[in-house]
């Protein structure tokens, strides 16, 4: 996959820098495989997703600024740099989902996150639970998932079941060891367990 941007890219991003690129697109497009395979547990609008596509592609622009609170970094940035195709509000929005891409959840003790009315806190705990369980599946920026897709007849009130498939002789111990980790907050918005399975 390039690692350089194109000129669409450049544009999408506001001209905001994004320091792996292939690994941006990777999450962005899991992530909306993830929305997509979730859409009767969210029931939001196909311009919410967009949102998280968004906010995927953007998630680690913190990183050149400073690796270890790159996430409040990420925020900032976004909140400040208008995006082509995006109201302010919105970008309020996508600011916010890449801000929980990472350590804390979303919490009303946050002044970012109080700032959002009720169901703007909700639409972003629902997008920003896909962007932390989708980076955590590219942890080793090598796009070794190739997709996901839930799991129909496993899908319950108590579990959500997410199937993987990887390139062959991946192995994908580190990417479910920090999935997993990174459930916790699909699992607290939609009050189940996700259960991951790799296909063969």
């Amino acid at each position: 996959m390039d690692a350089q941007p194109t000129r669409e890219e450049l544009l999408l991003s506001g001209g905001l820098l994004v320091e792996d690129w292939p690994h941006a697109r990777q999450v962005a497009r899991l992530a909306v495989q993830l929305f997509n395979e979730t859409r009767t547990l969210h029931n939001l609008s196909d311009q919410d997703s967009r949102l998280l596509d968004r906010a995927a592609l953007l998630h680690n622009t913190g990183m050149m600024i400073e690796t270890r609170r790159h996430h409040k970094h990420s925020f900032r940035l976004i909140k400040e740099t208008p995006l082509p195709d995006f109201s302010d509000v919105e970008r309020y929005e996508i600011a916010c989902i890449a801000r929980y891409h990472r350590r804390a959840l979303p919490s009303k003790d946050h002044k970012e996150f109080a700032a959002l009315g009720k169901e703007a806190r909700r639409r972003v705990s629902i997008l920003a639970s896909f962007l932390r369980i989708t980076d955590a599946l590219d942890y080793s920026h090598d796009g070794r998932v190739l997709r996901l897709a839930a799991d129909p007849e496993h899908c319950d009130k108590q579990t959500w079941t997410v199937l993987l498939w990887a390139r062959p002789l991946a192995d994908l111990d580190m990417e479910l060891e920090h999935a997993y980790e990174k459930a916790d907050l699909f699992e607290k918005v939609f009050k189940r367990k996700v259960h991951f399975v790799v296909q063969s």
